[in-house]
């Protein structure tokens, strides 16, 4: 049913000069004490690049330093290689991975890792005690374009779309180990071809299964993981999104999905843009969504799974609305990160300028909270990528057409945010930048 999506969808993300808006940047200053670090992927074409920032005792952030990957990223040319077009949004360099999880740490936080989808290729960085970063190694990935990094214990998985020529594409997923020095070593017989194009990679807290899902095809995959970090030859179990054609729902674009174990239950829980209808175009209605001149869409969602002991997954809760209706609610759902005391989802909302909360129930499943946890008024700013502090105090938020993090402070009692500031670099392009991560 995603056959028509890709070649259908057109000018859609309209990028916003944060310059216009400098009531709301707070400039980066020196502050004392830092606590955390935080580490955002350039994708710059000549060479791909993290930017890292050190996060201060009031929740600001600092310019740490630029430092090389030795690979390259795609520049402005999103991974569906149909050259640059700004007025489309598969070609206007905005969300350049369409993924989760193009920046990834070792569990020991040892190690950054980073994908560079220009070169084919996935690096790793040595994380130096002052949290600057060192290259350390770099290894071929098991296709053209490295999108999404697992990681558990000295295992790592990769997913990775092929050439984009023909719908549903092609990709994989193929697993590294890493040693104390960061070098990346393949592990033997670890490509799973998945004969579709998929989004992003994670294990399930256990470590005893892998997840990934797909972008055209709306799957979800599990496979089993051996003890030697190997998988099983197929997936054990698989799924689709859910897809509410008969009460006019349109087609689910599962883009991120998070992970949390409750009282045994690995939950699954995924973001679902729905902007194309059931004919998989999109529908012209102009002045409706400032990122989108010419077209609007439904509300967005989040779906939720639970793999049960033996890998097999079961929907849970399904369409779970971004508002009240499927019109009007929140749009483009496409990164979601649970709460440390994962009793809370929040759900990124690229095109509405917003993130969505969610309660999550220890069964699975989950409810809306507050369909605008935090909104910007001007829907100018792209939301892409989410990610909790290793506290669980903050939230960051990358907005990919601004090149900039906006930080959160989190409730520690019921969840809720306090925005903290919005932060630029000149070494984060304004267009381009992906995942975000913090240690």
């Amino acid at each position: 049913m995603f056959l028509s999506i890709i070649l259908s969808i057109a000018s859609v993300f309209n990028t916003t000069d944060a310059s216009k808006q400098a009531e709301e940047v707070n400039p980066i200053r020196k502050a004392p004490s830092q606590t955390e670090t935080v580490y955002v992927a350039t994708n710059n074409a000549s060479e791909n690049s993290i930017v890292a920032f050190n996060q201060n005792q009031d929740g600001s952030l600092t310019m740490l330093g630029e430092y090389p990957t030795q690979g390259k990223g795609t520049g402005n040319i999103e991974i569906f290689d149909w050259g640059y077009d700004n007025t489309h949004p598969l070609k206007d360099g905005v969300d350049p991975l369409i993924s989760a999880y193009g920046i990834q740490k070792t569990q020991d936080n040892s190690f950054v890792l980073v994908v560079n989808s220009g070169d084919a290729s996935i690096s790793s960085l040595k994380v130096n005690a002052d949290k600057s970063l060192t290259f350390a190694d770099k290894e071929k990935a098991g296709d053209i374009h490295p999108l999404s990094i697992a990681t558990y214990g000295k295992v790592i998985y990769v997913a990775s779309a092929g050439d984009g020529k023909t719908p549903p594409f092609s990709g994989n997923i193929t697993g590294y180990t890493i040693d104390i020095n960061g070098k990346l070593t393949p592990i033997e017989n670890s490509t799973r071809n998945l004969n579709a194009r998929p989004s992003c990679v994670a294990f399930t807290p256990d470590g005893k299964f892998l997840v990934v899902n797909e972008l055209v095809t709306g799957l979800v995959k599990v496979f089993e993981v051996t003890a030697k970090g190997n998988l099983s030859e197929k997936p054990v179990s698989s799924i689709g999104s859910p897809h509410d054609a008969p009460n006019g729902r349109w087609l689910p674009i599962p883009v991120g999905f998070d992970i949390v174990n409750k009282n045994g239950n690995n939950i699954v829980l995924v973001s679902e843009a729905r902007f194309l209808n059931n004919k998989g175009m999109l529908r012209e209605e102009a002045g409706k969504v400032p990122q989108s001149p010419k077209y609007s869409w439904q509300t967005g969602s989040t779906s939720s799974y639970v793999i049960d002991e033996k890998g097999s997954i079961t929907l849970v809760s399904p369409d779970v609305k971004t508002g009240s209706a499927k019109e009007g609610g929140q749009i483009a759902n496409c990164w979601v990160e649970v709460s440390k005391d994962g009793n809370t989802l929040w759900a990124a909302n690229a095109l509405s300028s917003s993130i969505s909360s969610y309660a999550i129930e220890s069964e699975g499943d989950i409810e809306l909270s507050n369909g605008t946890t935090f909104k910007d008024k001007s829907e100018t700013k792209f939301f892409s990528d989410l990610y909790l502090s290793q506290s669980g105090r903050y939230l960051y938020q990358l907005i990919g057409n601004e090149g900039a993090v906006m930080v959160f402070k989190v409730n520690q009692k019921n969840n809720k945010l306090s925005k903290v500031g919005y932060y630029t670099a000149t070494q984060l392009p304004k267009v381009g930048a992906y995942g975000i991560i913090s240690l």
